[in-house]
């Protein structure tokens, strides 16, 4: 069960997101850099409307992160379907990125709002991972490490 616009006790802007989400199928939180961490920023609706997993993005700028959740979600509105450890080549223009499987321990204090949406049930979380400009993702030999710190992975 998840919440909806004309849930009681809601206030303005909770009612605003939930009737955008209504209305696409799906929401983007972004969230900005703070001292040590990297923007993101993170959809909900995703699982509920598409049983796709919702997506968590980081490092980038918050318009362009923006865009690549709402790329991705048109896609999957459309049969699309993003699997776990597979590249895909259709979201950033030149390179490819990768999904990987969020961990549920990552989510109290990231996905604050998905979790607010679903009441804090369960739902699957996958983080879009962009290389660096040689094309290689963290998680491999030769990744460039002054991007580590803009791109926390969270399996």
């Amino acid at each position: 069960m998840t919440r909806r616009s004309t849930d009681a006790g809601l206030d303005a802007k909770d009612v605003k997101l939930l009737e955008t989400l209504e209305k696409w199928g799906w929401f983007v939180i972004k969230v900005g850099a703070g001292d040590s961490e990297p923007a993101f920023a993170y959809s909900l609706g995703l699982y509920e409307n598409f049983n796709h997993p919702e997506i968590i993005l980081f490092g980038l700028e918050l318009e362009g992160m923006h865009r690549l959740i709402n790329d991705a979600a048109e896609r999957i509105k459309k049969g699309q379907r993003y699997d776990e450890c597979r590249r895909y080549d259709d979201l950033l223009e030149g390179y490819q990125c990768e999904f990987r499987k969020v961990n549920p321990s990552h989510y109290d204090g990231l996905l604050n709002y998905t979790l607010w949406y679903y009441k804090n049930a369960r739902f699957p979380v996958l983080q879009l991972v962009w290389p660096d400009l040689q094309g290689l993702f963290p998680w491999e030999n030769g990744f460039d490490e002054s991007y580590r710190k803009d791109q926390p992975t969270l399996e």
